[in-house]
């Protein structure tokens, strides 16, 4: 009888999860707001009324996602973050993952310039090699965020919109492609806009596969830094020591990039480990660390990196990463 209790209180328990986390709201296509939206789609974009109505007749309301997009895991401390993405299996799951796709990876840095290391790293950040693609459909994701108070609402209804165009060039069902808590789709997670832009096709066809084939993930991977200016063979950090007690160090570490020479570094009481290159601009990047914290300079590369997540967590999880994969793989052959 207790057991039959404890398990009726249970199921009751994960039914209440499960209303919280995910319901049905067929009244939330008659918003006036999503009715503005969807007569924008058919204004400028030739959609069909009905078709859209019926698409966010069946959107689900999920509170999980503005949860999560108000406290993204960006927000936490370094030495946190750190220990999510530079551990020993995903350096060497990168390796295996290097190894497996080497043919493709070396033809991608060819035609591109973008280090196969860079390209290996990203995939291991966004979805662990393709292992976490995303459990939530992009169009409740888009929509939950789009029409609501967040302050990033006006820049998930451009991707809303995004994500309308790609589903109908590349042939998707909006309501089954599923993808990040933000809309983020495939190995690669680009977001509609940037799959638009970005992805391309290892074949040359219209047809560009970001789940399943490779091929395409890689070189998209690669196109998108490219795009954002990547510099073959530049480097993308420089460590740095940074005397203790320096009164003028934090002006510098919260200023935007700029030119700065030895000299000026040093009177800041940054002394980096190798030259600094004149010809770009330079920020200095302070990590919070468990016992002290790091001191990075992030070159232009670093700032290429920065384009795919605005983060100097991310951009330092995936260059140290990438490091790591390099390092062990040379040193495994």
């Amino acid at each position: 009888m207790l057991n039959r209790l404890i398990l009726s209180l249970c199921l009751g328990f994960l039914s209440l999860l499960y209303t919280f986390n995910a319901y049905a709201d067929p009244s939330f296509a008659q918003r006036p707001d999503v009715q503005k939206f969807i007569q924008r789609m058919v204004t400028k974009y030739h959609f069909q009324r009905t078709e859209l109505e019926d698409i966010f007749s069946q959107v689900k309301i999920r509170p999980r996602v503005l949860q999560s997009i108000k406290a993204p895991m960006e927000q936490a401390a370094w030495y946190n973050y750190q220990l999510i993405f530079i551990t020993e299996s995903h350096i060497r799951q990168g390796v295996q993952f290097w190894d497996k796709n080497r043919q493709i990876l070396a033809q991608a840095e060819k035609i591109y310039g973008v280090p196969a290391s860079i390209i290996v790293a990203t995939i291991g950040v966004e979805t662990k090699y393709g292992k976490n693609k995303g459990e939530y459909p992009v169009i409740d994701a888009l929509a939950n965020i789009a029409f609501s108070d967040s302050h990033r609402a006006g820049y998930f209804r451009q991707e809303l919109e995004q994500f309308f165009l790609l589903a109908r060039e590349q042939h998707l069902n909006p309501l089954t492609v599923r993808g990040s808590y933000a809309g983020a789709m495939g190995q690669p997670q680009f977001m509609p806009s940037s799959y638009r832009e970005y992805a391309v096709s290892y074949n040359g066809g219209s047809k560009v596969d970001l789940n399943n084939s490779m091929p395409d993930i890689i070189y998209s991977v690669a196109n998108y830094y490219q795009k954002h200016g990547w510099k073959t063979k530049q480097a993308v950090v420089i460590p740095t020591l940074v005397m203790k007690n320096h009164y003028r160090l934090a002006s510098l570490v919260n200023s935007k990039p700029s030119h700065l020479t030895t000299q000026e570094l040093a009177s800041y009481g940054i002394l980096p480990y190798s030259p600094v290159p004149t010809n770009q601009p330079i920020k200095i990047i302070e990590l919070k660390g468990l016992h002290q914290n790091e001191y990075w300079i992030g070159l232009h590369n670093f700032y290429v990196i920065k384009s795919y997540n605005t983060s100097d967590l991310y951009a330092m999880a995936l260059y140290q990463l990438s490091y790591y994969i390099t390092a062990l793989r040379e040193r495994t052959g």
